[in-house]
């Protein structure tokens, strides 16, 4: 069976539309968690699935569907922050459609932003990247082009941060 990025390479919806409805929450969970910004989340998650759209053509397996598709987001959020942009990228289309009342995204991210704003953004990168997107060290290492081991260190290290400032 081929796997659903070379299914939307060959030009799939479905297989986009699967992808999209396995990866939105977790991918806006990531963006919102580094950019503060609901509607901006909501932009890069969208830009994100039509990047996949156009780049899938380009996608090596052995990077992981997951490492690549939370890498293209958080490309999209530097992207975003290097234009100093603090707004959403454009008329978004349409709207995220996220889940209401329980299990809500948003709130949850809300309260891990509080936790993880004294973190620098390498160790809240690599928290958000293992808590909200559910990444191995391996493949958080894929994203932010480090070794699984120097990732699970940091996380460690960052955890330890968060168990003394909570402990104050």
């Amino acid at each position: 069976m081929m796997d659903r990025i070379r299914r939307i390479a060959d030009g799939d919806m479905e297989a986009l539309t699967a992808l999209y409805e396995t990866y939105k929450v977790p991918v806006f969970r990531l963006a919102f968690s580094m950019t503060k910004n609901r509607d901006l989340a909501e932009d890069i998650t969208q830009d994100t699935f039509l990047r996949i759209q156009e780049k899938a053509g380009t996608y090596r397996r052995h990077t992981g569907e997951a490492a690549w598709i939370y890498t293209i987001a958080r490309n999209l959020v530097y992207d975003a922050a290097r234009k100093g942009r603090r707004e959403p990228l454009g008329d978004g289309g349409m709207p995220l459609e996220l889940p209401s009342a329980e299990g809500n995204p948003e709130s949850s991210v809300f309260v891990f932003l509080d936790l993880i704003g004294s973190l620098s953004n390498q160790d809240a990168e690599v928290v958000s990247l293992r808590i909200l997107a559910g990444l191995s060290f391996k493949e958080i290492g894929r994203v932010m082009h480090a070794s699984a081991g120097a990732c699970n260190k940091r996380y460690t290290r960052a955890l330890e941060k968060l168990r003394k400032e909570v402990e104050l």
